[in-house]
């Protein structure tokens, strides 16, 4: 019986040995042992490894995972002396985890020193450029720029100190104190009606040129018009003197008697007076029908 015991107290040990000198490195982390507060090894892949016994050696893991460290917006100084609120974000990572672990222990620490870091290089790039730099039409591109020499001088600074790899620094809004506000946005409306303006002016301008060169054009077609209806006119009136003459040639009597009778339709009617000499020819019909 007390040999089972003693095997029994032996397998409890062994395995309480076992589990605490036995550990697991995953994936998403790196591992450090300390023998007796000092590290003796790094184990930056995953996989199964051994360590003696507390209090010989302890273990210590850290996070390797990318992180987004995303602070409150912050007030900044343009070069030109205008005052911006930058909203930022970054992507970083533990590059080196024995430094790390020296500097800043843990995330919270880590964080608040890559704000720090954050903060002064974005408030030294924003105050080399002027506000109107910053709000320009190719802004985009530029703000590109920008952010990418911040995360390279961020990147270098937090490497260096704390053994952080900073992946990016990026700019989420750019934006002015309410204060400051109101005032750019009337700046903003003022501008926008003096190009307003200016284009009803160049506007009303072409309009004018248009109209007239549409009422030039309209008096050329005009005076076209009219000229071609005096030719047709005068072409058809040179026609019908060229029929009558030819009615005349061939009856010049019964000429005669067609336009005597056009003359009565012309100039009488029921109430009409006429007075005419009695040998006029207007008569010979009236008093001497045929």
């Amino acid at each position: 019986m007390k040999r089972i015991l003693t095997s029994l107290v032996i397998a409890a040990l062994a395995l309480l040995l076992l589990l605490t000198c036995a550990f697991e490195v995953q994936e998403t982390e790196y591992a450090i042992v300390l023998f007796f507060g000092k590290p003796t090894r790094i184990l930056m892949q995953p996989g199964l490894a051994w360590k003696l016994p507390p209090p010989f050696e302890t273990l210590v893991r850290i996070d390797r995972r990318l992180r987004i460290l995303d602070p409150q917006e912050a007030e900044y100084l343009t070069l030109d002396k205008k005052n911006v609120l930058a909203d930022t974000f970054a992507a970083w990572e533990v590059e080196d985890p024995l430094k790390f672990l020296i500097t800043v222990v843990e995330q919270k620490t880590a964080e608040a020193q890559l704000e720090d870091i954050m903060r002064s290089e974005v408030g030294s790039a924003l105050g080399s450029h002027e506000l109107s730099d910053l709000l320009a039409t190719e802004t985009a591109v530029k703000m590109s720029q920008i952010m990418e020499a911040i995360t390279a001088r961020a990147n270098e600074k937090a490497r260096d100190g704390y053994g952080i790899r900073v992946r990016a620094i990026r700019m989420k809004r750019l934006n002015f104190p309410e204060e400051n506000r109101q005032a750019v946005f009337r700046r903003m409306e003022a501008e926008r009606e003096r190009i307003a303006r200016q284009y009803r002016s160049e506007g009303e301008e072409l309009a004018e040129m248009i109209r007239a060169d549409a009422d030039r054009e309209q008096a050329r077609l005009l005076a076209e018009a009219d000229r071609r209806s005096q030719e047709i006119r005068g072409e058809a009136d040179a026609q019908i003197a060229g029929i009558y003459a030819q009615a005349y040639e061939r009856d010049p009597d019964f000429y005669e008697f067609l336009k005597t009778l056009e003359s009565y339709e012309s100039f009488i009617d029921s109430d009409a007076t006429i007075v005419l000499p009695s040998d006029s020819r207007l008569l010979r019909l009236l008093k001497q029908p045929r």
